[in-house]
């Protein structure tokens, strides 16, 4: 499928979840370029729930769960609304990191791998590496 063929089914897809403008355009751009298999598992999920928050003093966060399917947990992810602040690169890392657990259910690739490692390794592997310096200096 081309990417152009698939815009208005992911931009209906991620209406639901009613994100931040800024997160939106992030999070279709890197939902749009996972490969197949990967994005077809995270959509195709009814129990994947996507969602941002602004933190701050005081914020109380709603996390919506979506219902588990098919004998899986579900899966969500939670963005926060100051990666605006942040350079594009490092803010579509950051989505494709949290995408790769999701479809890794928060495990490794293989047993024993550390999760933080692999979901790495996929968002590198999707063309999201790790920024090799940070946004805030370190």
């Amino acid at each position: 499928m081309l990417q152009s063929d698939m815009q208005s089914p992911l931009q209906d897809w991620l209406s639901n979840f009613r994100l931040d403008v800024f997160l939106h355009e992030h999070v279709a751009d890197v939902i749009a370029r996972l490969p197949d298999r990967v994005r077809d598992d995270i959509v195709n999920d009814p129990s994947f729930t996507l969602f941002d928050y602004e933190p701050g003093p005081g914020v109380v966060r709603h996390i919506p769960v979506g219902i588990p399917s098919n004998g899986n947990p579900a899966r969500a992810v939670e963005l926060k609304r100051t990666l605006r602040l942040r350079p594009p690169a490092f803010v579509r890392y950051v989505i494709a990191h949290e995408l790769a657990h999701a479809h890794l259910r928060n495990a490794g690739r293989y047993p024993g791998e550390d999760p933080e490692a692999a979901a790495d390794a996929l968002a590198a592997e999707w063309g999201f590496p790790r920024p090799s310096v940070w946004p805030w200096g370190k």
